[in-house]
């Protein structure tokens, strides 16, 4: 355990160098190509011997077999002397194990089983190689005996006696000389890739001498220069990539020459970007005299900008709560923060401060008191925009879940008993739910549109993608009476835009004008060209028409001109903020004008492409 940390740290300062680093690599790469090319050669040759000793045998057996049956041995019985006697002499000429089958997988002769066991040896049909001299003429396996217990190359030949498949002769050699040969081939591969790697080994860190020795040059150098000393340059005498890195090294050191001249300026740049910062930031002292302040302050207190240097706090700041917190500051070397109100000439304000304690001089002695002032006014508005926006939502979703839950009451205490109240209250709640669902349906719209995500832009020919819309509303308008129409001049015009957004900017805008323009009006729907690179897209109605004092108010969520009527026709009160996310969020802006009682149009225009 103690000699561990020992060899990580050799470990680790070894491949800190680059030459070292060198040498692994050349060596892993070599010992990736060794072993692919000791991996092909091994079985190469082990291939080759098997393929070898399998035809050899294959040969001896096809021979054995013909001189078997030229012999007059036959018909095959384990009594057969003769039968017996030709095994072992045929034993000692090929040099191989050899038994005699008969077609029934009895083993009748064996040259290494003694006569009177052979009786007791297992049936030898299901075998491999006999199996295969069954089906294709002959047959060959390579594998573990179970009679011997020793790895053997089999090779089987059927016998025919009168033309009829009589048994087997088998010869099997023993695997030991194929075995211990390629056992001397597999060390002579390890030997040879060894060798191979301790000569490239040597070859690796000659090289990386070589190779790092410029590179050593450079590090001395430039530490030099780190250490101050910028007169130093580096030698461009290559005109390889060594030599390139020389030349970028001084065009560096130039440039470092050049930053340390122009630090003064960099101070002064630094001193322009605090003065435009959008927080206001004051500097106070420990006798709270004003030491700097930036221009953003003098926005945020709407005064004109003054030179309020050394001049009292009090003097620029009059309120108690920022005056407590500064003091606080001082008195405790602590942070303080808050936020409070004020009335001027435009209204309501509010502002948000921060103090926080800081060193005037290096020796941390002298302290003051860094305030900086941020107006949250607009903040402050986004939030009672959210806060109504709650309110509004949270009313709009409990009137349909009011009705839902009075109907389902009503048909609980006994309604349920009267088909026809059963299926007027079903049918309430049916509508009800159906309202809840479009409004969380749009307001998932709403917020999926303020969390920007990414637009799927891309082209969209506008007058068959409006000629669908327009067909699709066609049914409903006829329920009214209304005519609808599509009203174009060209029909080569396209935009760059999310086609999915677009469906649902025209479905809330044609829906709308259906709603609220009574039988016999018409709804229209216009491309008009503006310039050779806009075109204006309308929707106009012959409505009830919006007065103009609702004109900016009607884009915004759950606003409702006349809301019985809203409710009435069955809409959400999100379907015009909804288009208004859309449009603005293409680089556009959509209009109304509207006349009460005559109609309305609403509109916006596109870059075409």
């Amino acid at each position: 355990m103690g000699s561990k940390p020992g060899v990580m740290y050799l470990f680790g300062t070894i491949f800190k160098k680059y030459k070292w680093n060198f040498v692994f690599v050349v060596l892993l790469i070599s010992m990736t190509g060794f072993i692919i090319f000791d991996f092909v050669v091994y079985y190469s040759i082990r291939n080759y011997l098997f393929r070898q000793t399998f035809d050899e045998m294959r040969m001896k057996t096809e021979l054995s077999v013909v001189i078997l049956e030229q012999k007059n041995l036959l018909p095959l019985t384990s009594n057969n002397e003769a039968l017996w006697s030709w095994v072992f002499q045929l034993k000692s000429i090929v040099n191989s194990r050899v038994s005699i089958i008969d077609s029934a997988g009895n083993v009748l002769c064996d040259s290494d089983v003694r006569r009177e066991q052979v009786s007791a040896m297992d049936n030898h049909l299901h075998r491999p190689e006999v199996q295969e001299a069954i089906t294709a003429g002959w047959g060959q396996s390579y594998r573990i005996s179970d009679t011997v217990n020793r790895r053997l190359f089999y090779t089987a030949f059927p016998i025919h006696f009168e033309k009829e498949k009589v048994g087997f002769l088998r010869l099997a050699y023993y695997a030991r000389h194929f075995e211990e040969s390629m056992e001397i081939v597999f060390n002579s591969i390890i030997i040879a890739t060894v060798i191979g790697l301790l000569v490239l080994f040597f070859g690796a860190f000659y090289l990386g001498t070589i190779v790092t020795r410029p590179i050593l040059r450079i590090v001395g150098t430039a530490q030099r220069i780190a250490d101050g000393d910028l007169n130093r340059s580096f030698s461009v005498v290559r005109k390889d990539e060594i030599g390139a890195l020389n030349r970028i090294l001084n065009q560096l050191t130039t440039r470092l020459k050049q930053q340390i001249n122009l630090i003064s300026d960099e101070r002064s740049k630094l001193k322009n970007i605090l003065t435009n910062l959008n927080v206001g930031i004051i500097a106070i002292d420990q006798h709270e005299r004003i030491l700097n302040a930036n221009t953003a302050l003098f926005h945020i207190l709407k005064i004109e900008p003054d030179d309020v240097h050394q001049k009292k706090m009090s003097a620029l700041l009059s309120w108690d709560p920022i005056l407590a917190a500064v003091r606080s500051s001082l008195q405790n070397n602590c942070t303080n923060s808050g936020e409070f109100y004020y009335y001027d000439s435009s209204g309501k304000r509010f502002l948000n401060y921060f103090s926080s304690p800081f060193s005037i001089s290096e020796d941390e002695l002298t302290r003051g008191v860094l305030v900086q002032l941020t107006d949250i006014t607009e903040l402050k508005h986004l939030e009672a925009i959210r806060r109504n926006f709650v309110a509004s939502a949270s009313h709009e979703l409990k009137t349909p879940l009011t009705s839902i839950i009075g109907y389902a009451e009503t048909l609980l205490e006994g309604a349920l008993k009267s088909p026809e109240a059963c299926q007027r209250f079903i049918k309430r709640i049916y509508e009800q739910s159906r309202r809840l669902e479009f409004l969380v349906s749009d307001m998932l719209k709403l917020s999926k549109l303020e969390h920007d995500i990414p637009l799927k832009l891309r082209k969209i020919k506008l007058v068959p993608f409006l000629n669908r819309i327009v067909d699709t509303f066609r049914e409903k308008a006829a329920l009214k009476k209304i005519d609808i129409s599509f009203n174009y001049v060209d029909r080569n015009i396209g935009i760059k835009a999310d086609r999915e957004l677009f469906v649902t900017v025209f479905e809330n805008l044609i829906d709308n004008a259906i709603k609220y323009t009574p039988e016999n009006g018409t709804v229209q729907v216009q491309l008009l060209p503006v310039n050779n690179q806009r075109v204006r897209i309308e929707v106009k109605d012959t409505g009830i028409g919006i007065d103009a004092k609702y004109h900016e108010r009607i884009f915004q969520r759950f606003y409702r001109v006349d809301k019985a009527r809203s409710r009435e026709v069955g809409g959400t009160g999100l379907g015009l903020a909804i288009v208004k996310h859309i449009i603005e969020r293409h680089g556009s802006k959509i209009y109304l004008d509207s006349v009460p009682a005559k109609g309305s149009v609403f509109y916006f225009d596109m870059d075409m492409i």
